[in-house]
Order: structure tokens, then C-alpha cells, then sequence
């Protein structure tokens, strides 16, 4: 039987998390929770850095003669007095876009009311008191807000501590700031100065990619062709994007499938003479039962204390699936993918590689997705049973980006952000595209609620233009849902096109440019000729996300000295949007679904600005109708 061992642990005079009645702050009775099959002493220390923020580390030793096993870990961080019920609290993005961000109060015990990255609270006398995790190097930390305190837990998945040996808690960090957005902006600066990261890829991605239209089907014309129409539509190095399906099995990813004629090598090598980029997508933790690599090394893959092969049966629109999840504990995995990766970079010239799927390397991931199929995963027996799930996923993502090596790009795809964090360059920010509306609004809420992270600990992909209807269609074109058949007139279309101008550094069309229409063409040369975003930040955080159709309306964005404020009216009535405070003297009128970008001409810096318009939303910028 399990055994709870309870350590209460405090400080004396150190400032607290949010103000008492009395008006003083304290930070005691902060307790850790070690669920464990014996004793697990525990350490715990909290300092001031040199960034602003409080800083709590906690470690747990074995100090017994016999291993011992972490089952879960709970810290609480109890305010001084309960918050009101109806107190908002965002919680962070954690993912690409199952965990958007939302706006919630902590009353609330809805499903999706925690966050692995923070809980930040909006507080009286324009305070905002936040909670985040820095790193995800052994637990996952999941953590909530109620109106007694801060909630943080972990599975410790049988994790090991051998006698004699000490681990540390994942970092938590606490600050409390008068302007929310710089305090989530310096709380991107202190996970890239915990994770090692001293800059991101100064980098421009514009061009072409299979997926959107094609899915896994494309063939190698359907790639020659749409290149040298995005070639023609705008002159310039062009990155050209083979998205998955190429592969005969997942996991075989030296075996290229026989219709795909020449290969990803010959492809790649006409891409190249094309003066373009060649990229690379394939699923970096996941295999299937068929493939060649389970048949002659099924210990490779993560298997259940029964012996039996853990497996996800998938049921698409061309074919039925049977995933397995590769065992990176295993040194003979982690030789696989990297050799996999060493042809893919040497043999077959790509520089540019798209690993999808990277939540599966988690455990707690496959457990809720084999869970939301009427499946209960049972106690995972990997190679390495001493370790937790995050240290297998972080074994396995090292691997991967040692054998992509520092000089080619990678980009991280289907990620929960944490563990991921200092190994990829670019990060894919929000959920799959489709050529519909409602994913264009949902897309700016997924996307830009992880602004804090861009350009400071990865670059964010907000995934493909894709402008065609129907009418820009023919046989060919995915059969998944959303994808088809759609009926997206031109002023839908152009919100993600504006979108797409303002924040990130990747624009990868994705529509067959030998049937779409000229004008819709015209949106894609468009966002190939807007600068780079540099930083972007949604201004109307604290009025949406109140769900995932709760799109921001206002972005502001920054490319070099340029500053520009996108305004989208996402609702199915006229709006008026008063931009004094951007220092415009009429306000902008948009009909429904309809966006418009504003240049800005004043003097203030991004910084400035931003925080000028926030304060303005006090008085006037967010009346009329715009709530």
C-alpha cells in the first residue's frame, strides 16, 4: 500500500502571493505532498532573481537502503484569505491546440481549468499575480487556482529514487506585476535563461507544402508543380514542405513508398536545383504494427506489465491505423530514429525537418488519448522502468535533435510545450488549419495565446495559408473533415491571411496553386511580402478566450521599427473600434468576418504602445459592441 508523507514547509517574513486583510503578505504554510512507498525526505528552499521573480526549488532524496517509488507529488500554496469565486485567472497554453489558452475564474472546475506552463490571476488595484512552471525535466506539473491558493500535482509514474540519490522538482516561480503583459513576457525570458536558450532562429520561412490539400496521397508531380507556381507567384528562395504519407509504415522512415516516384531523395534534389529549401515531415514517436522496424525489434516499443504491445487503432478516411509508441528508454530506439535521421540529412539532402506528434512521446499523453477512445491503458512496463515518462520523452527529443544537428532547422509539431523546450528552434502554436472560418478564429485564440513564448524560447508556426473553396478544388483534395468542399468567401479567407502577417515567422501555402484563383493567389504573394513578425500580443486577452470560438480581435505586432494592429470582427454583426489611443482620429468600421491591419505612425515604442492601449481599454477601446 501506497503511504502519504506530508511536509509543511514555510518561511518567516518573505514576501507572499497575494495581499492578507491586513494588507501584509507572507508566504508561509506552503505544503508538499510526496506520495511514495516510503520515505522521501524533502528539501525545499525559495530565492529572489535577478529577473523579479520568487523562485521555489524542492528536492527529494532517498535516504533509506532500498529504492523507492514516486506515485504522485501535490503542492499547495494556500493565499491568506479566499479570492471571491469569481476571480479570473487565465490558464497558459500548454500545447499546440489541445490545451488553449483560457479566460475562467477560479470558482470554475471545468475540465480544462489547469495549465503545465501558469495560472495568472487578476487581482484588485490592476494587480496580476502569476504561478508558472520552468521546467518539465522529470514531472509534468498540473497546475490550477481555486479561491484558497494555487494547486500544483504530478504523477510520479513509479518513478525511481535509488538510496542514497536526490532529484529536483520541476522550478516554480511566482511574481505579481502591475501590466500582464510584461510579466508574462519576462516569464518567457526566465524559461529560455533556465532551459540554456540565449536566442532563436533568426529565420524566414515563405513557400509550399503537401499536406493541407493532399494529405498523405501527394505524389512527386503534385510537388514539382505547385513549386514552380509558388516559384512564379513570388520570386525567392522557397522552403517546399513533404508533409507524412511518405513512408511505406510509421517508423520505416528510410522505406519511401513505390509510387512516389523517385523518392524523397530525388525530390529533394529537384527542389535544391530549384533553388528552394527541401523539408521533411515524419511522426518522431510513433509507429505502427505493420511496420518492418516493430516486426524485427518490437522491444523497441512501449509495452503494458502484461507483455502486450500498447496500441491505439485508429479508423481515417483512406485507412485504418494501428499506432504504437516507440520505447526511447531503449538504446536500440533511440540508434532507429537517429539513424533514420542521419539518411534523411545526408543521403536525402532535407535541412528543414517537421517532427509531429510529439506528444506521444509522453505517457500521460498516450493514456488520455487511448482513454478518449474507450480505451484504459493499464501500468507501463518501458526498457527503463527507474525513470519517469518525461525523462523518456527528453531522451528521445535530445536524440532527435543531435542527429538533425544544430545547423538544419527543427520544427516541433503536436507538442505539450514543457519538455520540449531547448530542443526544437520553431514550434508549431496552435491546432491544424482547414479552409473554414470558424478554424480561422479559433486559430487566433490557439496561436497568439502563446505570444510570451515566441521569438524568446522558439519561433511559432501558426501552420498553413490555405485560401481555396470548392470551386479550387478537384479530386484530389483530402477527404478529412474540413478539408473539402468548403465555402470560404474572400473576406474569411483574408482574415488568416492578415493573421498570418502578424505574428510568426513561417508561411507555407498549402492549396493547389495550379487550380486556385487568381485573387486568392493574391492573398498568398501578400503574406510573402509582410515582414516577419518579431513579436505580436493579443491586446484583448482579459475581454476573450473565454472558449475556443472566443477569437482575439486586437493584435498588435512588431517587425523591426514597424508596429501594426490587426482588428478582426469575428461576429456575424457590424463593429466599431474606436483606435484613438492608436492614434487615430475615426474609428474603423468592419463588417462581419471581416479584418483590416492598421500601420502604426505615432512615436511610442511596441512596449510602450502596448501598454498605453491597454490602459486605454479602461476607457473606450473596447466599447461599442466590442466586448
Amino acid at each position: 500500500m501506497k503511504k502519504t508523507f506530508l511536509y509543511i514547509l514555510s518561511t518567516i517574513c518573505f514576501q507572499s502571493l497575494v495581499l492578507g486583510a491586513s494588507g501584509n503578505l507572507d508566504w508561509k504554510n506552503i505544503t508538499v505532498e510526496v506520495f511514495a512507498d516510503q520515505a522521501v525526505a524533502v528539501e525545499q528552499r525559495i530565492k529572489s532573481g535577478q529577473d523579479g521573480f520568487s523562485h521555489m526549488e524542492v528536492f527529494f532524496s532517498n535516504e533509506g537502503t532500498s529504492p523507492l517509488s514516486i506515485d504522485s507529488v501535490e503542492v499547495t500554496i494556500p493565499f491568506l484569505s479566499p479570492l471571491p469565486g469569481a476571480t479570473e485567472v487565465l490558464y497558459g497554453s500548454s500545447c499546440m491546440g489541445r490545451r488553449p489558452l483560457l479566460r475562467t475564474n477560479v470558482g470554475n472546475r471545468g475540465p480544462r481549468t489547469y495549465s503545465f506552463m501558469f495560472n495568472l490571476l487578476r487581482l484588485p488595484a490592476d494587480q496580476y499575480l502569476m504561478v508558472g512552471s520552468l521546467s518539465w525535466r522529470i514531472f509534468m506539473p498540473v497546475m490550477s487556482a481555486s479561491e484558497t491558493g494555487f494547486h500544483i500535482r504530478s504523477d510520479g509514474e513509479g518513478r525511481q529514487l535509488q538510496p542514497g540519490e536526490t532529484i529536483a522538482y520541476e522550478k516554480l516561480t511566482f511574481k505579481r506585476s502591475h501590466n500582464w503583459v510584461d510579466l508574462l513576457q519576462e516569464f518567457g525570458r526566465a524559461i529560455a535563461a533556465e532551459n540554456g536558450i540565449e536566442s532563436v532562429w533568426d529565420v524566414e520561412f515563405t513557400g509550399w507544402a503537401t499536406w493541407d490539400y493532399y494529405s498523405r496521397l501527394f505524389q512527386t508531380e503534385d510537388v514539382l508543380s505547385n513549386m514552380a507556381r509558388v516559384d512564379e507567384l513570388y520570386p525567392a528562395e522557397h522552403l517546399i514542405q513533404m508533409d507524412g504519407g511518405w513512408w511505406t509504415e510509421r517508423g520505416d522512415y528510410t522505406s519511401v513508398r513505390e509510387d512516389l516516384e523517385g523518392g524523397i531523395k530525388a525530390i529533394s534534389e529537384a527542389i535544391v536545383a530549384a533553388g528552394n529549401i527541401p523539408g521533411l515531415h515524419f511522426d518522431g514517436f510513433r509507429g505502427d504494427l505493420d511496420s518492418e522496424i516493430y516486426r524485427e525489434h518490437p522491444e523497441y516499443f512501449l509495452h503494458d506489465v502484461d507483455g502486450n504491445v500498447i496500441v491505439e487503432p485508429v479508423p481515417h478516411f483512406d485507412r485504418k491505423m494501428n499506432y504504437i509508441y516507440f520505447d526511447y528508454s531503449h538504446p536500440g530506439a533511440r540508434q532507429h530514429i537517429a539513424e533514420c535521421i542521419r539518411v534523411m540529412r545526408e543521403e536525402w539532402g532535407i535541412t528543414y525537418f517537421k517532427v509531429d506528434f510529439l506528444r506521444f512521446g509522453l505517457e500521460s499523453e498516450i493514456r488520455r488519448q487511448l482513454r478518449m477512445r474507450g480505451i484504459e491503458m493499464g501500468k507501463v512496463a518501458a526498457h527503463d522502468p527507474t525513470i519517469s515518462g518525461v525523462e523518456r520523452f527528453r531522451l528521445g527529443i535530445e536524440t532527435i535533435q543531435q542527429a538533425i544537428g544544430g545547423e538544419n532547422y527543427f520544427l516541433g509539431c503536436s507538442s505539450v510545450f514543457g519538455p520540449a523546450i531547448g530542443f526544437v528552434d520553431g514550434m508549431r502554436t496552435g491546432a491544424d488549419i482547414h479552409p473554414t472560418f470558424d478554424a480561422f478564429r479559433d486559430r487566433t485564440l490557439t496561436n497568439s495565446g502563446n505570444f510570451y513564448l515566441d521569438g524568446t524560447v522558439f519561433r511559432a508556426d501558426v501552420d498553413y495559408l490555405v485560401f481555396r473553396e470548392g470551386e479550387d478544388e478537384d479530386d484530389r483534395v483530402s477527404r478529412a473533415p474540413h478539408k473539402y468542399g468548403n465555402v470560404t468567401p474572400m473576406n474569411e479567407a483574408r482574415t488568416w491571411s492578415h493573421y498570418n502577417k502578424l505574428v510568426g515567422n513561417v508561411r507555407l501555402a498549402s492549396d493547389n496553386l495550379n487550380l486556385l484563383r487568381d485573387e486568392r493567389k493574391a492573398l498568398i504573394r501578400e503574406a510573402f511580402d509582410w515582414p516577419a513578425a518579431d513579436e505580436s500580443v493579443p491586446l484583448d486577452v482579459w475581454t476573450r478566450a473565454s472558449d475556443r470560438n472566443d477569437g482575439f480581435e486586437w493584435i498588435l505586432s512588431r517587425s523591426g521599427d514597424e508596429i501594426f494592429l490587426g482588428l478582426f470582427n469575428w461576429s456575424d454583426e457590424p463593429k466599431e473600434y474606436d483606435v484613438t489611443h492608436f492614434g487615430l482620429r475615426q474609428p474603423v468600421v468592419l463588417e462581419p468576418r471581416h479584418s483590416t491591419i492598421l500601420i502604426y505612425q505615432g512615436q511610442d515604442s511596441f512596449r510602450e504602445l502596448a501598454a498605453r492601449l491597454q490602459t486605454a481599454k479602461k476607457e473606450s477601446i473596447f466599447k461599442k459592441g466590442n466586448n
